[in-house]
């Protein structure tokens, strides 16, 4: 993180060189179908060009869990480096992952959904699994019965069929879902026998199934009596609807009908018996009929609210209820509930609102990231609370600059104040503008998953802090003043931050040590000896 400010020149011409081309990421999925709690998961895809990619996740409350990246990509592809799947997931829900690269920039990049159900983890899929309401069907012994399962959304592929408590010798093509049977004589010979069973279809980790009764009617059936031969009589022609029926006073509120037909036993038995002809009662006053609340496809014996939990936190359910339920004006209305204020999606509905509203006031780079974030909206409409009549009162700025994580501002000049536990990157979060860069939180998790978890990673930190934050605040403040020097230590800085990333791979205290030497040998060559070289070259060149 140190500058060298003699050679400058040279050195931006060496980075101008090593400077990747602009690449964006174009897909992302999970490398296998899902993966057990003791494997290791990754993550790979495709870009557009070469360039290290980031793949961040976060819970389903917006919560940062961590991050991968690909060191050494491919062109036109990356494959980040594998993880335990137990360093990242412990409770069971939704997750979201991102990638990108760094010129992409996270806003910008492909994101899909993880769940881990406390087992194994995987991609959640973006369809609806079910299949079509199956009508019960008879046949008659020895005859053959055939028919096919579908599914309510007919672009989904490769779904698999099969049967359960199916009766002997039924059969169901596995690919097609055409299902095949023809009963014996032994299986419905004197009497209508009954068979009840399951038409299952799977795809991923989705699964549907379809209960289906055929009746095998019996082999003998005594012969009905010859009717006496008569003239049929024409068929009346039918008659058009009346809308309002003929019982309706048009004088009076149609509704009224409406209401004694849905409280009076015996006016709706009246009306079912007479106007028949008529779908509904509304039909026959000529209203029409409201929404059906809850909708068709809630099962009453379940809890409203996980209908609402799968809408939240499904994509692909999400798409199916909107797509077939649009005259619903949401999810709640549809299964009978009242829809609550909708929170920001980083807020945890445990935790007090207050304690958002806390950092809001309180921490200078929380309130910055919120306003970046979420510019249309206050953070008491984040939370979902009102906003008090007295507003609370607005923290002093600072003098001139604004101080890190770990320093503060004493007589103009930012001080350190605590750094036992390391602080943060001053210069670094200075130089991207957030502590939530991929960047910085790469210097993090390095510092501590690799270096604090041993003796000499943890040794080295300590003496590294003490000279890090003897000069760290002054340069930050000074960045944060001066846009070019920023975008200058920014340029210098990118060789440090892509040397230090292998030390990802190191899992032990010799592979610390030996990566740890490497990059330091790294970067002595970049930042001293490449530099002192192109001036010796070029003092020659001038003097000829």
């Amino acid at each position: 993180m140190l500058i060298k400010l003699s050679g400058l020149t040279a050195l931006l011409l060496l980075l101008v060189v090593i400077t990747p081309a602009y690449a964006n990421v174009t897909s992302m999925s999970l490398e296998k179908g899902f993966y057990t709690t003791d494997e290791n998961f990754t993550f790979i895809g495709n870009q557009e060009g070469k360039e290290q990619v980031f793949v961040i996740i976060y819970d389903w409350s917006g919560t940062y869990i961590g991050m991968l990246s690909d060191i050494n990509p491919s062109q036109g592809e990356f494959s980040v480096i594998p993880r335990p799947v137990t360093m990242f997931f412990e409770d069971e829900g939704i997750y979201n992952a991102t990638a990108f690269t760094n010129n992409q920039t996270q806003n910008n990049g492909i994101t899909i959904q993880l769940e881990f159900d406390g087992k194994k983890l995987f991609q959640v899929p973006d369809f609806v699994l079910q299949l079509k309401t199956i009508a019960d069907r008879s046949v008659e012994v020895e005859k053959t019965i055939s028919f096919t399962a579908g599914l309510i959304d007919s672009s989904i592929t490769d779904a698999v069929f099969s049967l359960e408590g199916e009766p002997t010798g039924a059969t169901i093509d596995p690919s097609t879902g055409k299902f095949v049977w023809t009963p014996s004589k032994s299986q419905g010979n004197i009497q209508d026998v009954f068979y009840t069973f399951d038409i299952v279809v799977n795809k991923g980790s989705q699964e549907d199934k379809e209960k289906i009764t055929i009746t095998v009617k019996k082999a003998y059936e005594e012969p009905a009596p010859k009717p006496k031969q008569t003239t049929p009589e024409p068929e009346p022609e039918p008659k058009e609807l009346q809308i309002p029926a003929s019982f309706v006073d048009e004088s009076k509120d149609p509704q009224s009908y409406v209401d004694r037909y849905n409280n009076e036993a015996s006016y709706k038995k009246w009306f079912d018996d007479n106007f028949s002809e008529y779908e509904s009662i509304y039909q026959a006053v000529g209203l029409d009929e409201p929404l059906q609340i809850p909708a068709s496809f809630v099962d009453e014996a379940k809890d409203p609210q996980s209908y609402v939990d799968r809408y939240n936190n499904e994509a692909s359910y999400k798409k199916w209820f909107d797509d077939n339920f649009s005259e619903y004006e949401s999810i709640y209305q549809a299964v009978g509930i009242e829809e609550p204020k909708e929170l920001a999606a980083f807020v945890d509905p445990n935790l007090d609102p207050q304690y958002y509203i806390d950092r809001y006031n309180k921490e200078v780079t929380y309130k910055k990231w919120f306003d970046e974030t979420y510019p249309d909206i206050t953070i008491y409409d984040a939370v979902g609370i009102q906003k008090p009549v007295m507003e609370e009162p607005e923290m002093e700025e600072p003098e001139s600059g604004e101080c890190g994580e770990g320093t503060d501002l004493v007589d103009g000049v930012c001080v350190i104040v605590d750094n036992s536990e390391g602080g943060g990157c001053l210069i670094a979060t200075a130089t991207y503008g957030t502590e939530m860069a991929p960047q910085v939180q790469l210097l993090r998790e390095i510092r501590d998953n690799q270096l604090m978890n041993t003796d000499s990673g943890a040794s080295f930190m300590t003496g590294f802090n003490q000279l890090y934050y003897s000069f760290s605040p002054t340069i930050a403040d000074i960045e944060r003043e001066n846009p070019v020097f920023r975008e200058a230590v920014k340029i210098g800085i990118t060789p440090l931050l892509s040397s230090l990333s292998i030390l990802s791979f190191a899992e032990s205290e010799s592979e610390v040590l030996g990566y740890g030497i490497g990059v330091i040998m790294m970067n002595i060559g970049v930042y001293f000896v490449a530099p002192a070289i192109i001036i010796l070259k070029s003092r020659k060149y001038i003097k000829i």
